[in-house]
């Protein structure tokens, strides 16, 4: 049997070294003629790396049970290892995943599974040509960028493979019909209902008609995609090895992405950003966003993400931040001499003999004083500066925006700020060296910032 599908199989796994270093291979079964053509074809031709059968019996159609016979049957035929996963994805599916994906995210898990139980190092999966061309123009239809032009790629990272991929469906089929290979049919596959089905049974036929090479430019595409997509990610693999281990995992340095090209800054941020604890990536819009943000925002700026997180531009990094569940409650409240408790904060108010070590603890003034948090509106001359908003201050400081909410002011009666925790005193209030003044003792209630937190993750 030396056809041309098993010429072009092979051609497939030496041209991309798809064995390389291989230790065993999964192979995922589903009965259809591409993987009854992969199956026979590791049957046949490969000796020298073992390799076992995987299906999924989806539990979707009336046929699962029958078409997970079939594939059990034709192995056990041929001495073929044969695991099976028995998975009920409509009852199981969860709230705001499509049936297809689910069923993707469990058939994976399945076979890494069998990958992992006999120390194997690949996967080896049927797509053809056609599923690179439907899964090109799908990803097209729901906007997807560089990445899903790419499309099916013929290897990946994690060692799964496809063989098949410069086989067209036609090809297959007849290939099976020649040498008497059964194979099982999905009869949904035929039916224009969801959009893969819509593109392969309406669009793409009309599209072949004007292009009979359709797939083949396709193809040609997808591989010069695939190409700039590699140099790019590894381009960001450099970037990140560079910022070194000390690099918060939510930061990226300014300096960087003030230098870098837009191709590696987006995949840059996308590849951070997907490392945390999100439950999706970013969107172009949001990542535009974000460029956007570098290019024309302030230090303190922020754009709005998704799954509570924003992007936070700082003095020297970019942060990914995500928002409290509760956030931190504004300080309000009279103080009076001595010990003082609020929610969060303990402060201590005595009179004091102003040191140049107490200076910026002390200030002057008649009670009564009222510690609060900061308000937009605040503005505060400290000595020897000129006015200014405490929001500028801060920035001129360099006080992460994390820290500010600490930063308390102490108003007088009339609500005018006369002191600025870690700045000192204001005008009007200022002090000298050797007066007898007020000294303010503020220190943070770790037990009551638990207490609040928990409360609010609760």
């Amino acid at each position: 049997m030396n056809s041309g599908i098993d010429g072009l199989i092979r051609e497939n796994i030496e041209k991309n070294s798809l064995f390389s270093g291989c230790t065993g291979v999964v192979i995922a079964v589903s009965g259809g003629s591409d993987s009854m053509t992969l199956l026979d074809y590791f049957i046949r031709e490969v000796k020298n790396i073992p390799f076992v059968a995987a299906h999924v019996n989806h539990g979707i159609r009336e046929e699962s049970d029958a078409e997970e016979e079939f594939v059990r049957s034709y192995c056990n035929k041929f001495s073929v290892q044969c695991e099976v996963c028995k998975a009920d994805i409509p009852g199981t599916k969860p709230s705001g995943k499509t049936t297809e994906e689910y069923a993707r995210q469990v058939r994976y898990a399945f076979f890494n599974e069998i990958k992992n139980k006999y120390g194997f190092s690949h996967i080896a999966t049927a797509h053809n040509r056609n599923d690179a061309t439907e899964s090109f123009f799908l990803n097209i239809v729901r906007g997807s960028g560089m990445k899903g032009a790419a499309s099916i790629p013929v290897s990946r990272n994690d060692g799964v493979i496809r063989p098949l991929l410069l086989c067209e469906k036609n090809g297959i089929l007849r290939h099976c019909e020649k040498n008497g290979i059964p194979y099982v049919t999905d009869k949904t596959n035929f039916e224009s209902i969801g959009t893969r089905n819509i593109l392969r049974n309406e669009v793409l036929p009309r599209l072949r008609e004007i292009n009979p090479r359709l797939d083949e430019a396709v193809f040609r595409l997808s591989s010069l995609a695939q190409d700039d997509e590699e140099y790019f990610e590894k381009q960001v693999d450099k970037a990140l090895l560079s910022f070194g281990k000390n690099r918060q995992k939510n930061e990226v340095p300014l300096n960087f992405l003030r230098n870098a090209e837009k191709p590696v800054i987006s995949r840059l941020l996308r590849r951070v950003y997907s490392s945390l604890e999100t439950r999706s990536g970013l969107t172009f819009r949001q990542t535009n966003d974000i460029i956007f943000l570098l290019e024309s925002g302030n230090t303190s700026d922020r754009v709005l993400i998704s799954d509570g997180y924003f992007a936070v531009l700082g003095y020297e990094v970019l942060r990914f931040e995500k928002e409290e569940a509760s956030p931190a409650q504004s300080v309000f409240a009279q103080i009076d001499e001595g010990e003082n408790v609020l929610d969060g904060f303990g402060v201590t108010l005595k009179r004091a003999v102003v040191t140049k070590d107490n200076i910026k603890s002390c200030f002057c003034g008649n009670p009564p004083f009222v510690i609060r948090s900061r308000a937009a509106s605040d503005r505060i001359r400290l000595y020897g500066r000129p006015e200014k908003s405490v929001r500028e201050l801060f920035i001129d400081e360099k006080i992460p925006s994390k820290n500010r909410p600490s930063m308390l002011i102490v108003a007088d009666s009339e609500n005018r700020p006369i002191f600025l925790r870690d700045f000192g005193a204001g005008e009007g209030a200022y002090v000298k060296i050797g007066d007898t003044a007020w000294e303010i003792d503020i220190i943070e209630n770790k037990t009551n910032e638990n207490q609040r937190n928990t409360r609010g993750n609760t």
